[in-house]
């Protein structure tokens, strides 16, 4: 499953967000975390995750929760979903605290 995170101009706060999953270790074994690279200021604007268990979608949303224990306000955050998922990995992501972009089923 691939997942894709947006900042919506608070990068700053996104990559404070990818530093917090590069260095959380359940994170770290369960998925491949990548950023893209926006034009020339070399300043990324999405992180994208890719992880193949459940397990890994609950440690994403555990790293999530924990990240915004430390912060005074939310970040303007929204995930994207690329593909389909299955309907285990649907139930989970609904079980989940994560800013989904709207109209996530």
């Amino acid at each position: 499953m691939e997942l894709t995170i947006n900042a919506a101009g608070d990068e700053q706060a996104l990559k404070e967000f990818y530093n917090w999953l590069r260095d959380d270790a359940d994170v770290a074994r369960s998925a491949t975390i990548s950023t893209a690279v926006a034009g020339d200021a070399g300043a990324f604007e999405v992180i994208r995750v890719s992880t193949g268990s459940l397990t890994g979608l609950a440690n994403l949303g555990i790293a999530w929760g924990n990240f915004l224990r430390c912060r005074r306000e939310i970040p303007p955050f929204t995930i994207t979903v690329d593909g389909e998922p299955t309907a285990e990995q649907r139930a989970m992501l609904r079980n989940l605290d994560l800013p989904f972009k709207p109209g996530f089923p």
